[in-house]
């Protein structure tokens, strides 16, 4: 049985993952039809008027909207802004606040739609940047349909797509695999916990939160996804290291992880702080998380372990550093998570492959061990349970649901002595075909002995399956058969009191014995030759 504890946190990574589905539907219904439209885009960087203010790191471009430029879309790119759009004063794109939730700005592309009756109007465009270093008048604009500048910014993003598409269906797979193991009752929480992981990683690392803002018109949709998953990807870390080793637990960082992210949440939802001033804290405090995390994990890995898998986790570790580094050396848009996207598809592939193998090995194990138990738990005579099978499933039922009949087949040892054991076990089959007929749960415990389970049988109902058994015996003995079918039987249920299937067996044996030796006195086994 899973741990408390485990079920708990499982409950919390639902909860978080119902309440993102719920909200991303919600904006799903906001895309704009006019994203559909397809032309070529055009160079729109001239013809601006610029204005500057270096001391709020703000820059205010704009411009008469001519005729070419009516339901077209200006694009352009800047990094950690504030970005407000309006024409003749009214507001038609706004990026960087909602209300007090999600205030801050990021680096990615931003699309204004410019309104189809707006012609002579005077479309201005507020940047404001949040880190003086970023400051810059120099943006480079371009115009066309959404669809068409959504376009262009696909193609020169293909090769990060396809790694992070790529990294996106090995994922899925994991999940599916996951499934499966589900299905044939193996340990299925490594593949799910990174399948989920890798699915989280795919839609984070989207390059300048591009993607997202295809799905988000707006700019609180587009944070929400983005922080989202890089909120959940230590949580989902440290779920998929405690599946892969026998010793780690991180129950204490994961709950801290939880509480730190309501706490943020709760601060920008209050106006207390901005969230480009909780955003540092909260990397911080998560790469603090993961480096514990990655210590552990060395510091408690195991030697006889997984080495295929353990390499492919060192080469990830080390794209990742890699990518890092150059990173932080020259922080360039379009590449910045390339090398450690591949790291992470490499890490995947063996994954996939390992659990892949263990699967087919867990299966053929399975199919062997349901054999061998089939073998284990039936009377190799009769083809009925026998008492290891008896002993394994009376364990799973409620004591006071329970009746068992204890039952006993005369004779057996003068057939067995007069005319063969060959004869004995054809009485012992033609009591079993009788049995068979009244009880559904019938184990041979011994020699002529067996035992039937019944679960919520009344006193009457018990009686009946009784006479039952009775009616089949003098029907079968009525026709004169060589050897005659004699089963002594008694029947007991759970009383109070009792505190084990022994004390109900106990009273069923005793019943039987008064019924065996009831049945000798009139027994007709002399007139049988």
């Amino acid at each position: 049985m899973m741990p408390i504890k485990k079920q708990k946190r499982n409950y919390a990574l639902l909860v978080i993952l119902a309440v993102f589905l719920i909200f991303m539907i919600v904006l799903l219904c906001k895309i704009q039809p006019d994203m559909m439209q397809l032309d070529v885009p055009m160079d729109f960087s001239e013809g601006w008027m610029v204005e500057t203010e270096e001391s709020s790191n703000t820059v205010v471009f704009s411009r008469e909207i001519t005729e070419d430029m009516l339901g077209k879309a200006v694009g352009f790119f800047v990094y950690d802004s504030f970005v407000d759009a309006e024409v003749d004063g009214n507001t038609i794109y706004h990026f960087g606040h909602s209300y007090k939730f999600l205030k801050s700005p990021a680096s990615l592309w931003h699309i204004i739609t410019v309104p189809a009756d707006a012609q002579g109007g005077i479309l201005t465009i507020n940047i404001q940047y949040v880190y003086d270093y970023k400051f810059t008048s120099e943006i480079d604009m371009i115009l066309g349909s959404s669809g068409a500048v959504i376009t262009m910014l696909l193609k020169r993003e293909i090769p990060d797509m396809i790694v992070n598409l790529a990294i996106l269906a090995l994922g899925i797979i994991l999940c599916i695999i996951s499934i499966l193991q589900i299905k044939n009752q193996m340990n299925h929480g490594s593949s799910l916990y990174l399948g989920l992981l890798s699915i989280c990683f795919a839609f984070w690392s989207i390059d300048s939160l591009f993607f997202n803002q295809m799905l988000f018109p707006y700019g609180a949709g587009q944070y929400f996804a983005y922080y989202f998953f890089l909120y959940m990807l230590p949580l989902l870390f440290m779920c998929y290291l405690e599946t892969i080793t026998e010793t780690l637990k991180f129950t204490f960082l994961f709950w801290c992880h939880v509480i730190m992210g309501l706490v943020l949440t709760v601060l920008q939802l209050f106006g207390i702080a901005e969230f480009t001033e909780t955003l540092s804290v909260f990397l911080m405090l998560s790469g603090l998380e993961m480096v514990i995390v990655i210590a552990c994990l060395f510091r408690n890995r195991n030697r006889q372990g997984n080495k295929r898998l353990e390499w492919a986790f060192i080469v990830m570790l080390i794209c990742i550093l890699i990518n890092a580094v150059l990173y932080f050396l020259s922080p360039v848009k379009g590449v910045s998570t390339t090398i450690a996207k591949l790291g992470i598809s490499f890490y995947l592939l063996v994954t996939i492959y390992d659990s892949l193998g263990r699967i087919i090995t867990g299966l053929a194990e399975a199919k062997q061990s349901k054999i061998l138990r089939k073998i284990a738990f039936t009377d190799s005579l009769t083809g009925v349970k026998n008492r290891s099978a008896f002993n394994y499933e009376i364990r799973n039922i409620p004591l006071n649901r329970l009746s068992l009949f204890s039952l006993d087949i005369n004779n057996l040892k003068y057939y067995n002595d007069t005319f063969g054991h060959a004869c004995g076990d054809t009485l012992i089959c033609q009591a079993v075909k009788m049995l068979s007929q009244v009880f559904e749960q019938l184990f041979r415990t011994g020699g002529d002995e067996f035992i039937a389970i019944e679960i919520a049988r009344t006193p009457e109902e018990l009686a009946t399956l009784k006479a039952k058994l009775e009616s089949l015996m003098r029907e079968y003995n009525e026709q004169g058969p060589d050897v005659l079918v004699e089963i002594a039987g008694g029947y007991s249920s759970c009383r109070e009191g009792d505190t084990s299937y022994e004390d109900i067996l106990r009273r069923a044996d005793e019943e039987m014995y008064q019924d065996k030796i009831a049945r000798k006195k009139v027994s007709k086994i002399k007139s049988i030759r």
